[in-house]
């Protein structure tokens, strides 16, 4: 009897020890993809066309013109996001800097035309916008935009889109406008 209770003791401890956590069992269905090709998951697609950083950002709101200025860099990515299954917005953008640190879309620029979190995606309507974020200078050289229709999705599609890597200097000024950058 106690060389049959012994081993079903080691069994369960190796369960126990090889099983996930609940977090990673329960998290996000990840997609991963390159900035050249139109990333898809089971609920939406992304399809990142342009990433352009400035050190000043400028747009009309409400007939005015506004600009703003960072002592970082702004990183604004133009996409095209496409829901596949049904109405959904994508709420949930994380742009992933080179040290691995996470940055959310900037509300310093939320009302900025053409802003993607702000629409809703139709399934076959492709849906085209900007992201735009505010990084410290030393975080632009390879980041990762990161997708979702919400923080923290659990048992929901994430697309992930390796953005290429560009050593070129944030632009002096940058131009939001309603129909893209």
């Amino acid at each position: 009897m106690i060389p049959v209770v012994l081993a079903a003791a080691i069994v369960l401890a190796s369960l126990q020890a090889t099983t996930p956590p609940y977090a990673t069992l329960t998290g996000p269905i990840g997609t991963v993809g390159r900035q050249s090709e139109t990333v898809s998951s089971n609920t939406f697609s992304v399809k990142v066309n342009r990433v352009l950083k400035a050190k000043n950002i400028g747009y009309e709101q409400f007939g005015r013109a506004a600009s703003l200025g960072s002592s970082g860099v702004w990183v604004v990515i133009s996409a095209e996001l496409q829901a596949l299954q049904k109405t959904m917005p994508v709420r949930a953008e994380t742009l992933v800097g080179a040290s691995g640190r996470m940055y959310r879309q900037s509300r310093r620029a939320g009302d900025a035309p053409n802003i993607l979190s702000a629409k809703i995606v139709q399934p076959g309507l492709p849906t085209n916008g900007v992201f735009v974020f505010e990084l410290p200078e030393d975080e632009i050289s390879n980041m990762k935009l990161v997708l979702s229709e919400q923080y923290d999705p659990q048992l929901k599609d994430e697309i992930s889109v390796l953005l290429q890597p560009d050593d070129t200097a944030p632009q002096a000024r940058l131009e939001i406008r309603k129909d893209g950058v």
